[in-house]
């Protein structure tokens, strides 16, 4: 049976080229690329990579054109010298908003200067987040189930978001609204923006509204607690670089984009890592080896160094696993790419997800290899993690992440060899694929068992 992207290649197309760049053929009407650019996305992306070549135009709905552009040319244009991502504020207002992720220039400079450092691997440890990271995951990873097949997704879900909102400062006794309201929040990053009852756009803002509400309450309860742990009452410390504090809108727009990006990346990787390991006893007991000679789960860098393997799988399943599979920027003036002239104002995607997949970068690409992360000198380079972005906009949240992933590898293997069980694939479960609606995660549906080791 012929797929659907393959067949997209076939359909009639009027215009082939734009400014001398071609025009991916297979739009349908209406709708353009973008349901073929929903799913599967990454496999789309490097099929049109080898259709149309590294730069090529997408058509979106109401056949608006957008620029693809492949490879180390896009990523350059994540560090914003000739390009903008102030577009995001008109296009995205109740998801986005006036967030760090829709400043340029010294706005967004002022505002990451005060929100950085709660957030760098020592903020992590002083604020206590990194503790009550431990806390929260050994708490989840304990409550999983010995018998009978269950969705990992499922648990990593709501660790992720126990996680953020508790070092926000969120009592336990509210977790579950916090949860429900954000799930309909996150609804807002699909592309159907039509305002109508019960439509994705009306939950998402209806979920922003109740989401705002409580971030206000939670400000200024924190405001009289100047002790309290946490990244919260670190921010209501900071100051940017003219010395001011942040107000409680700044702190509202950017605290629900923190939770969101911090929680459905999170618990994507933490899910895939264990769907991996369901399929690879080799790195279960490579995994297992080193969790349960360590005294114990990281809590700060230093702790980290004791666990390079499972920082490895971490590393590598967001290489074949990205949970964020594109960004996008606006030409700030025109632009040469791959040869050709952009025009100014031109909205161009920059595919981040694909880099992990690009073999002059990785060898054998498809294979996954924890062994390729081990025994380097020197850090990870910006390409090559580069689904948290690059630039000046690169992922706050980055260092929580690693720390919270890796706790969760280390927590996992330890409490299952305590019960003395491994995970496989549940009978009838078979292997997973990446698919993005609107993050990438593995299907509810895929479930995994605990059996004896």
């Amino acid at each position: 049976m012929e797929t659907a992207t393959n067949l997209l290649f076939r359909l009639p197309q009027k215009e082939t080229h734009r400014d001398g760049i071609p025009i991916l053929p297979g739009a349908l009407p209406l709708v353009g690329h973008t349901l073929f650019n929903i799913g599967d996305t990454l496999t789309f992306l490097r099929n049109a990579a080898r259709k149309a070549g590294p730069l090529f135009w997408t058509r979106g709905i109401g056949d608006r054109l957008t620029l693809v552009c492949m490879g180390e040319p896009g990523f350059e244009l994540l560090k914003n010298r000739v390009t903008s991502s102030e577009f995001i504020r008109e296009q995205s207002p109740d998801f986005v908003g006036d967030s760090l992720l829709s400043r340029d220039g010294v706005p967004h400079r002022n505002l990451r200067s005060a929100m950085s450092g709660p957030f760098t691997p020592r903020g992590l440890t002083s604020s206590g987040a990194a503790a009550i990271s431990a806390e929260v995951v050994e708490a989840c990873v304990a409550g999983l189930p010995s018998q009978g097949a269950f969705s990992l997704l499922s648990h990593t879900q709501r660790l992720a978001l126990d996680v953020i909102f508790r070092v926000m400062g969120i009592d336990r006794s509210e977790l579950g609204a916090w949860n429900e309201n954000y799930r309909e929040f996150i609804l807002g990053a699909l592309p159907f923006k039509m305002d109508l009852p019960f439509s994705p756009a009306r939950r998402a803002r209806k979920g922003r509204i109740w989401l705002d509400s409580r971030f206000s309450k939670l400000i200024t309860a924190a405001r009289g607690r100047p002790d309290m742990p946490g990244t919260l009452s670190a921010l209501l410390a900071a100051r940017d670089e003219e010395g001011k504090a942040l107000g409680d809108e700044d702190l509202i727009q950017n605290l629900r984009l923190l939770a969101l990006a911090g929680h459905e990346t999170s618990a994507s990787v933490m899910a895939w890592l264990g769907i991996v390991l369901a399929q690879r006893p080799d790195l279960w007991e490579k995994l297992r080896e080193e969790s349960v000679a360590a005294p114990g789960l990281p809590r700060s860098p230093e702790d980290l160094k004791r666990h390079p393997f499972a920082e490895a799988i971490f590393r590598e399943v967001l290489r074949l696993y990205p949970p964020v599979s594109l960004t996008a920027r606006q030409a700030n003036e025109d632009l040469e790419l791959y040869g050709k002239r952009v025009p100014r104002g031109t909205m161009i995607t920059i595919p981040i997800g694909t880099y992990g997949y690009d073999p002059a970068l990785f060898p054998e690409p498809e294979r996954f290899d924890p062994s390729r992360w081990l025994g380097r000198r020197s850090p990870p380079s910006a390409i090559d993690i580069a689904t948290f972005g690059g630039g000046p906009h690169f992922c706050l949240g980055y260092h929580l992440a690693w720390m919270e992933v890796v706790q969760f590898a280390t927590a996992f293997a330890r409490e299952m060899a305590r019960r003395g069980l491994r995970p496989q694939l549940a009978p009838g479960t078979a292997p997973p694929k990446l698919r993005y609606l609107p993050f990438g995660q593995p299907p509810k549906k895929t479930h995994i068992e605990m059996v004896r080791a």
